[in-house]
């Protein structure tokens, strides 16, 4: 498969979105796996971004997930979303996988959302999303390997 870099990216988006697309790979797993052993098992793949802005880890982390559904036919979801963005920063402060779910329009609709908060607030594209009123019922953090 030839991969086209853009002009305007440089090598290091061309490495992140790698690393996304390979923990996008890994998060598929949550259709048949508890999500708690899911992010345990991506926080060692993930890492290493610190000096990266959030913003340029929900980008790579978007792209990758489009991807990785479009040329293999997985889940793009805001969970799959979450769970590579949250192990794309598993070594900042603070990061967890928030899962919340809101009466829909109708009472025997439910709405669900997941999202990444970073020290308590939401992060990236799916976390703006989780300012609605979600109640939240699920949390997992990410911790990376070696930490508490």
């Amino acid at each position: 498969m030839w991969l086209r870099i853009p002009s305007d990216r440089g090598a290091v988006d061309l490495l992140l979105f790698v690393k996304a697309l390979g923990l996008a790979r890994r998060a598929q797993r949550v259709s048949t796996e508890p999500i708690n052993l899911v992010v345990e098992g991506m926080c060692p793949h993930g890492g290493g971004n610190r000096r990266y802005s959030v913003d340029r880890l929900a980008l790579a982390t978007a792209r990758a997930t489009t991807r990785w559904a479009r040329w293999f036919g997985g889940l793009d979801t805001c969970l799959i979303r979450s769970l590579v963005l949250g192990s794309m920063l598993a070594d900042h402060q603070d990061v967890v996988l928030v899962i919340g779910f809101k009466p829909g329009v109708e009472e025997e609709a439910v709405d669900g959302h997941a999202w990444v908060t970073m020290e308590g607030r939401p992060v990236g594209p799916d976390g703006i999303l989780a300012q609605d009123d979600y109640s939240r019922l699920f949390a997992v953090p990410f911790v990376p390997e070696g930490g508490p």
